[in-house]
């Protein structure tokens, strides 16, 4: 059976020996390649959707040469933003390369108008990804246990790891979009409406309101999803890489509790959604993970899928210290030990007794038991109050080991600090959380009482310069970035900070006499690449194209920076090296960048690529 294409058909079923449809006379073989075996959605079960899918035998192109089965999206409706979203879906395809994610060629995108019509119909046909959608497996199978749980989430983590350093994200993730494979792999599919991160994008999203990073202006930014999956800043037009996280833990709830969303309640205080009593089988440390994948707010979720992965890869030893944390020979030992010190201690030594009660403070704070750690170090610090810097030191180091996780780094920074109040360093690095977390008025105190207890230190003045770099306010990161470097002639990460804040507005001569400086008091292979790409940077935009050129091969081969890459591509160009300036721009577009500069020259290379 073969069907047609045309969506205004009134008979789509045709025999599979025939060119054209016997209704319309459409072209049954699309593009001399593609026929229609059957649709994967009911034609008749939304006559509103805009889109059908179908299952293809696709004969193949140069860029895919062997015969298969596909999948093909066919677009109905030529709206605008219809129309970008599936170019975009398109795009995404071509340039995440992932096992468990479909893939899609340029050839594989395409227009096509049926007979007698002035319909254009918008085509993606990607690679099928044949199983079960986990939306299905839970209705057949009931509710995942902790170790299925652990090994799906790592699994989709690996796969959204690739997606997120192509610098996109999904922004629909939910069981329906992922398929288990007979593999027992799971797959990540419908990129329909996957955002790729552009400077231009975050600079929509940080001005349309409510965040205290905002730069300003008002833009009108599309809001998609799926109810109960999508995060509070998603539903506003406002989705940034950790939405994903968000309805990624959602999607556990469901997986764990076997529920739907819309039948679990919230607590009205919080926000949060009341599920563990639903998923008796899952841990405390695991369901807190999950927790906190679906922090309200994006700041107060894991950062990354680098960090979740951590995360993951702890776990074991954190369920085996929360099993020990409740178990009654822990329980009734540790109250024992403090009844014989309240006594008098006859039998127990002071430090026995508190070396013991640090060390079950140790483990109940790596089985996120923070309450009874607390307790138990208060027990201690009452025994023996000389152990007050040896705790705040044990709360640096876990705040140290999650400065990547925000909201619990801050969270042991502050302990740290009510332990030792003398300490600069913890200071200096609970600003950098606060500032990671938006919280400009305590980066603010923070660096200020650290610069009161060591006032040259030079990272400290760094800091703030980065700081107030992200706050746009350049004219005082300049300042700081200056004292940063008046303090010590180590502070080249200054020195590359405030080259490239050169760059940035143009002064590239000034650019030029600090990457030198920089260059001559370090010896780092990465601060050294990055001062090779700030002279870069000024070269090419001084038209000395030569020089640029030399100076970024140079931090490419130290260093294989992803803005080295772009800044490269455009030297190549310039120089009319066409085929040499693709392959840098392979580069610049597939490799890992947060720097603002970076999505400015992805979204140029973009628009060239789609007025093409």
């Amino acid at each position: 059976m073969s069907y047609c294409i045309n969506p205004l058909c009134e008979q789509r079923q045709n025999p599979n020996d025939i060119e054209k449809c016997l209704f319309c006379g459409t072209s049954l073989l699309i593009n001399k390649r593609i026929r229609l075996i059957k649709p994967l959605r009911d034609l008749n079960e939304n006559p509103f959707s805009y889109t059908e899918v179908f299952e293809v035998d696709d004969a193949g192109t140069q860029w895919n040469p062997v015969r298969k089965q596909r999948v093909m999206k066919v677009l109905k409706l030529n709206s605008p933003k219809l129309v970008e979203l599936i170019e975009r879906e398109s795009i995404s395809l071509r340039l995440i390369n992932h096992p468990n994610i479909p893939k899609s060629t340029l050839d594989d995108f395409f227009t096509f108008v049926p007979n007698n019509s002035s319909l254009t119909l918008h085509c993606l046909v990607m690679d099928e990804m044949k199983g079960q959608n986990l939306e299905q497996w839970i209705e057949s199978n009931g509710r995942i246990s902790q170790s299925q749980a652990l090994e799906w989430l790592n699994q989709l983590l690996e796969i959204l790891a690739t997606v997120h350093r192509a610098n996109f994200f999904h922004r629909d993730i939910k069981p329906s979009n992922i398929i288990l494979q007979s593999s027992g792999q799971l797959a990540l599919v419908d990129f329909g409406v996957a955002r790729r991160v552009t400077n231009t994008y975050l600079a929509k999203i940080s001005g349309s309101g409510g965040d205290s990073t905002s730069r300003g202006g008002k833009y009108e930014i599309t809001s998609v999803g799926t109810p109960r999956y999508c995060p509070p800043e998603q539903t506003d037009g406002q989705a940034v890489p950790q939405s994903d996280f968000y309805a990624l833990g959602r999607t556990f709830v469901n997986l764990t509790t076997g529920v739907s969303l819309f039948n679990l309640p919230t607590d009205k205080k919080t926000g949060n959604l009341i599920w563990r009593d639903k998923a008796p089988q899952i841990e405390k440390p695991v369901a807190d993970l999950i927790d906190q994948l679906m922090a309200l707010l994006p700041g107060q979720r894991p950062q990354s899928t680098e960090v979740i992965l951590r995360r993951l890869e702890k776990l074991p030893e954190q369920i085996k210290n929360y099993r020990l944390a409740k178990s009654k020979v822990v329980k009734y030992s540790k109250y024992a030990l403090m009844s014989l010190v309240l006594i008098g201690g006859v039998f127990i030594s002071i430090p026995l007794v508190t070396n013991y009660l640090v060390t079950q403070g140790r483990k109940l704070e790596a089985a996120n038991n923070s309450h009874g750690a607390q307790e138990t170090f208060e027990w201690a610090i009452r025994i023996n109050p000389q152990l007050k810097p040896d705790i705040a030191e044990f709360y640096f180091e876990k705040a140290s080991r999650n400065i990547n996780n925000h909201q619990i780094a801050r969270k042991y920074y502050e302990r740290a600090i009510k332990y030792n109040a003398k300490d600069a360093a913890a200071y200096s690095n609970l600003a950098l959380v606060c500032q990671r977390l938006g919280d400009s008025k305590c980066v603010i105190e923070n660096y200020e009482k650290a610069f009161q207890l060591r006032p040259n230190s030079w990272e400290s003045r760094y800091g703030l310069g980065n700081f107030y770099e992200d706050q746009q306010k350049y004219d005082l990161a300049e300042k700081e970035y200056q004292l940063a470097i008046k303090k010590s002639d180590e502070a080249v990460l200054a020195v590359v900070a405030l080259s490239r804040l050169k760059n940035k507005n143009n002064e590239h001569e000034a650019a030029v006499t600090l990457a030198f400086q920089g260059l001559k008091n370090t010896k780092d292979p990465d601060l050294q690449a990055a001062l090779y790409k700030d002279l870069g940077w000024a070269r090419l935009k001084q038209n000395k194209l030569s020089e640029a050129k030399e100076y970024l091969e140079k931090a490419i081969q130290l260093d294989g920076r992803t803005d080295a890459f772009c800044l490269l591509s455009q030297v190549e160009e310039a120089l009319g090296e066409a085929d040499t300036a693709r392959i840098y721009i392979e580069g610049c577009m597939l490799a890992k960048s947060t720097l603002p500069e970076v999505f400015i020259w992805r979204q140029e290379l973009l628009d060239r690529i789609l007025k093409k």
